[in-house]
């Protein structure tokens, strides 16, 4: 069968500085397949569950070669131990594979001896002499071979991840192709394996050939510390860029590259005349290790010699899984629950740790065991299918974690289980079921761990997923629309595990705030700075009139129990006119105090030319209004630029300005006796005016009386000084 090229490896051949690394092949041939098997103190486990082996232990080695076989292989196993400390004579071993047990064939059965570090294989072409040839290459080179079993083991389980992230994948899509572009991170995450996220952009139909392709972009996380020190160049910017976060897998760089990089030197500088020694990654299923090859195996001198490393000689050391803070209870009704704790990714690649359950704690001194497995679809533990607890049981429960990690057993941290019991939610104020104007609506209950999925339906509407978070065993946080988007009940549904009837709730709109309140308390309007000394002055004739092109300020004072806050905006318009001026703090409003709010603002600007009439205001908070409330009556005025009276008729002066039609009617006294009326819209620059009397004071000055259009029934005077006037 032939191997998938490592997309890591592939990777490491494409960029610059590759040469350096020796152009190592992919390891893409299949080599021969190799029954181990390792038995520790009356108990035997496949090489697959082994993480590591033990003096004493023994080792049971068995070459799998086809009926069809032609070639000879002598199998030779060495056990190494310190890398300037060569092995003796008796600590290397020979099965000639082609031969029956009784003849020296057959299986090894080795012990591995105390002082030993690490087991090793060759397979080489059967030549006289070959035995003895092997083993003096070895002591005289002790820590080479030491250092390319640390590596090729390293490898070895690196290629297993990558090929457990390639079997699950082949499975998801086989079943299930639409959930690849949810699953596959999940699984990369579990194996720590970085994928091509343009993978899952594509069409449902091709995200699996394109997760599968060897040329695409999958580099290999560290699984512990990784050694970086060793890398040099282009390749190394990017490996250590990639391996930049801390040891817990969270880092991408990859021990399968540096492991390949370093034994392509190690074995470059073993060959021999006769000897070239070739790297096999072994992939454990059960007590079958199946060897990779990225060289084909010569049977011309140099003969090839393959060397693949078992375990490492060391203390067992479990890869025990620990338990995130906050972690949420696991969901005993749920469909496969998920057991809130992290693992390694050898818990997915390898059999190291086997025989996984949780115990749980029942009512009394009762203890029920649920097994469980390891899942990357799912990113963790799961309880096995079909396991269940007596009837009666009821949560929340604790139990705790255990199992083996080869041959010794570990136990793990203590999880919290939940079941789903009685499916009720309820506001945790007391069962009410309107929420607050403001922040998530907090629900109690039932277990949280237990919760499917919570949807939110407006009336008429269609279920939309609302966002949720736990906070507790049994209560939960949901996150409303804004108060302002709800002017209806919602109906909010949780579900629960298959089985449970969803638990609704109506949420009330918010209540509606009470109106802002606030009057007016004094008011300042400043006319723009005459042109000239000598222009005409207005006096107008009722203070409840507005210049439109004055500066006008008014000062909002609050009523008593109300407050005014910086998000407070006023609304400025006229009874007349559509447009309304809103002005905010820092625009148009200082916020003196919390009962203090002065206003200032040009009308002209803020409203347009067109504006006239009752200027009124009102206090806007959020959406909620206040009363309008009077400010006074909004008038434009003409520009009056001259009185000419030489040049009038008799009687009569000639009065000079621009927007006329802003005036309704003149007259010389104040009784407006013969007076001259102003046509509507009148869109000429002069106009002919009563002579204003010749005791008009002050004297030698002359006054006019004029009703605005804007405000008729208001009698305004004129002043136009000796400069404008002829009396």
């Amino acid at each position: 069968m032939t191997m998938a090229c490592l997309p890591a490896l592939c990777l490491a051949l494409c960029w610059p500085g590759a040469q350096a690394w020796a152009d190592p092949a992919p390891f893409d041939l299949a080599g021969p397949n190799i029954t181990v098997a390792v038995t520790r103190q009356g108990v035997t486990l496949p090489i697959a569950s082994v993480p590591q082996l033990a003096a004493g232990d023994t080792v049971r080695v068995q070459v799998v070669l086809p009926a069809t076989e032609t070639a000879h292989y002598l199998l030779v196993a060495a056990f190494l131990r310190d890398p300037t400390n060569p092995p003796p004579d008796s600590w290397f071993f020979r099965s000639e594979t082609w031969k029956a047990a009784r003849r020296g064939g057959g299986a090894l059965n080795l012990t591995v001896p105390a002082g030993a570090n690490h087991l090793v294989l060759f397979m080489a072409p059967a030549t006289g002499g070959d035995f003895a040839t092997l083993r003096k290459a070895v002591q005289a080179r002790p820590g080479a071979f030491v250092r390319a079993a640390q590596d090729l083991e390293q490898a070895s389980l690196d290629r297993s991840r990558f090929e457990t992230y390639l079997a699950t994948i082949r499975r998801v899509a086989a079943k299930a192709p639409d959930t690849l572009v949810h699953d596959a991170p999940v699984i990369a995450g579990s194996l720590r394996i970085k994928i091509n996220d343009e993978c899952l952009q594509r069409q449902a139909e091709f995200q699996a050939a394109c997760l599968l392709d060897s040329k695409q972009s999958v580099v290999l996380g560290g699984d512990g510390a990784a050694n970086t020190s060793a890398l040099t160049g282009a390749a190394a910017d990017l490996l250590l860029n990639l391996s930049a976060t801390p040891q817990g897998g969270a880092g991408y760089y990859s021990p399968y590259i540096g492991a390949i990089r370093d034994i392509v030197g190690i074995f470059g500088a073993m060959r021999t005349a006769r000897y070239q020694y070739i790297p096999a990654l072994g992939l454990a299923r059960g007590d079958n290790l199946a060897l990779v090859l990225n060289t084909p195996p010569s049977f011309a001198d140099p003969k090839s010699v393959l060397m693949v490393a078992l375990p490492e000689v060391k203390p067992a050391m479990a890869l025990v899984p620990h338990r995130e803070p906050g972690a949420v209870a696991a969901c005993l009704g749920a469909k496969q629950p998920i057991v809130p704790v992290t693992i390694s990714p050898l818990y997915y690649a390898t059999d190291f740790a086997h025989d996984l359950a949780l115990r749980v704690h029942l009512a009394g001194d009762a203890m029920a065991d649920l097994p469980i497995v390891p899942d990357p679809v799912r990113g963790g533990l799961v309880i096995a299918p079909g396991a269940a607890l007596p009837a009666d049981s009821t949560g929340p429960m604790s139990a705790t974690l255990h199992g083996m990690w080869g041959f010794e057993p570990f136990t793990g941290p203590d999880v919290a289980l939940a079941v789903p019991g009685a499916w009720h939610w309820q506001r945790k104020d007391s069962g009410k079921t309107t929420s607050k104007d403001d922040g998530p609506l907090t629900l109690t209950g039932a277990a949280s761990a237990c919760i499917v999925s919570v949807t939110a339906t407006a009336p008429h509407g269609t279920p939309q997923p609302a966002s949720w978070k736990p906070v507790g065993p049994d209560e939960i946080t949901i996150v409303l629309p804004a108060k302002e988007d709800r002017h209806d009940q919602i109906a909010i549904s949780i579900e629960g595990p298959k089985g449970t009837a969803p638990a609704t709730l109506m949420v009330a709109p918010p209540a509606k705030a009470p109106p802002p309140a606030a009057r007016i308390i004094a008011r300042v309007s400043e006319p723009p700075t005459p042109e000239s000394a000598t222009a005409p002055t207005f006096q107008l004739g009722n203070a409840d009139e507005i210049p439109a092109n004055a500066r006008l300020s008014f000062t909002l004072k609050a009523e008593p129990g109300d407050k005014f806050a910086g998000r407070d905006a006023v609304e400025v318009g006229t009874t007349g006119n559509d447009t309304v001026a809103r002005l905010t703090v820092g625009s148009g409003l200082t916020l003196v105090d919390p009962t203090i709010l002065v206003v200032s603002l040009t009308p002209a600007q803020a409203l347009g030319s067109s504006a006239y009439g009752p200027l009124r205001v009102r206090l806007m908070r959020g959406d909620v209004a206040g009363d309008w409330l009077g400010v006074g009556t909004l008038v434009r005025l003409p520009t009056l630029k001259a009185l000419d009276c030489k040049t009038g008729t008799a009687g009569k002066c000639t009065l000079r300005g621009d927007a006329l039609y802003l005036l309704a009617s003149v007259s010389a006294t104040r009784g407006f006796d013969a007076a001259t009326s102003v046509a509507d819209g009148y869109p000429g620059t002069t106009l002919a005016v009563p002579r204003p009397l010749a005791d008009t004071k002050p004297a030698p000055d002359g006054t006019l009386f004029v009703r605005l259009h804007d405000a008729p029934e208001v009698i305004n005077q004129v002043t136009f000084h000796a400069a404008d006037s002829a009396n």
